[in-house]
């Protein structure tokens, strides 16, 4: 089915009125589609029932009448309205009193006729009037959608005044639309980032080259070491982005291990010891008891990882602490420092890909290069293991991070 090709057919089946295309303009043919449409079957369906009521109604109400004449007074010989007062006997010639009531009769039958006729044409007027009411919103979404399918992205419908299902699905689109603005946005924002975050180290790496070539720059051991570390840099750009893109889709490979959060943290920390030497940052681990979770011990260790590498960029030379517990739901991993906390506008950007909150600081004190990624990584990475991750700023000072992990059955048991 070619992408044009749904359009037309809701436009059809609903009888709205069909945009113009090309120069042909509405014509006979679309003129038959609008009548096979769905405010056509309605305004029919809804007039068909109305004249059959109204038909239905008179012939009841002037038959009742004629037999209540007739049994108050036979001597008239009106009988009912299917009979035509034919029981009266013919040989007999009709009295006077008797020609003016059948006279009578065919007036009352010709008033009825006619009011049936004229109250059929109102329910007709109604019908179609009521089903324009009803097919509007339908129509407006089938517009809508048409310029959604072209590319539009701030398509924003009324809404009907009626709360009934048709205004629920016109604001749903509604919804639906400003989503996928937003998911636009931010879909060019990421392109956007990610030029950027390659052409920086690109552009280094092409500047020190060109120098190194015109003999500006020797060529020694340090230059290398430039060039070396912005290779680095895009490398792990590239690595990171693939695996957020892998964690975000459901592709990446699992391995479900059970395992002790407490020998976790305490692993941790003992393979940071250099590194929190180094910043001069005194790194604490409170778990007093065994803390069960399921979990890929590589992805959770990189998980970690990656929020200490933020905690030591940032809140060095302050405390970082390294807690879990057992909440009676699942474990709970925190990891806290005493540095300055996340400003209001960067707290709840915190887990953006590329966002950072000092733009300029793009390495760690070590001089290790930061993609941007690590805490986009980090929830994608939690998430993928059916686990939680918030970011707050603690009460008594610093940036706080918790992984909440459920409890599986085996760990209830």
């Amino acid at each position: 089915m070619e992408p044009g090709s749904v359009r037309p057919d809701l436009e059809k089946r609903l009888g709205g009125r069909p945009t113009r295309r090309g120069s042909g303009g509405r014509g006979p043919g679309k003129k038959r589609e609008r009548r096979g449409g769905l405010r056509g079957r309605l305004t029919r369906m809804f007039a068909l029932v109305a004249v059959l009521a109204v038909a239905v109604t008179t012939s009841g109400t002037v038959n009742s009448a004629f037999r209540v004449i007739d049994r108050l007074n036979p001597e008239l010989g009106l009988g009912s309205l299917w009979d035509g007062g034919r029981h009266a006997d013919p040989s007999v010639p009709p009295t006077a009193q008797q020609l003016v009531a059948r006279d009578a009769r065919r007036r009352i039958i010709g008033s009825a006729v006619r009011s049936a006729v004229f109250s059929a044409l109102v329910a007709v007027i109604v019908a179609g009037l009521v089903t324009r009411q009803l097919t509007r919103p339908l129509s407006r979404l089938v517009e809508g959608t048409g310029r959604l399918q072209a590319g539009a992205r701030d398509v924003q419908l009324p809404l009907p005044r009626r709360h009934d299902e048709v205004r629920d699905l016109t604001g749903a689109f509604n919804e639906l639309n400003t989503a996928l603005a937003h998911q636009e946005a931010w879909r060019r924002g990421l392109m956007a980032d990610i030029a950027h975050d390659l052409r920086t180290p690109l552009a280094v790496l092409r500047s020190e080259i060109e120098a190194m070539q015109d003999g500006v720059q020797p060529t020694d051991a340090a230059a290398l070491g430039r060039l070396h570390g912005e290779v680095l840099l895009l490398a792990r750009l590239v690595t990171d982005l693939r695996l957020l893109s892998l964690a975000e889709s459901g592709a990446i490979t699992l391995t479900p291990t059970p395992l002790d959060g407490r020998e976790v943290l305490n692993a941790l920390a003992d393979a940071y010891t250099l590194r929190v030497a180094e910043a001069g940052v005194t790194l604490t681990v409170s778990a007093s008891a065994p803390v069960p979770l399921t979990a890929d011990p590589d992805r959770l260790r990189q998980t970690l990882q990656n929020i200490l590498d933020n905690a030591l960029r940032y809140a060095a030379p302050a405390a970082v602490d390294l807690s879990a517990h057992w909440d009676g739901t699942g474990a709970v991993l925190t990891i806290r420092d005493h540095g300055p906390g996340f400003q209001p506008d960067d707290l709840s950007r915190a887990f953006e890909r590329f966002y950072r909150a000092d733009a300029s600081r793009s390495r760690d004190p070590g001089g290790r290069a930061s993609s941007g990624l690590g805490l986009a990584i980090v929830r994608a990475l939690t998430e993928a293991q059916g686990g939680t991750i918030t970011a707050r700023n603690h009460p008594s000072g610093g940036a706080e991070f918790t992984l909440r992990f459920p409890a599986v059955r085996e760990e209830l048991a």
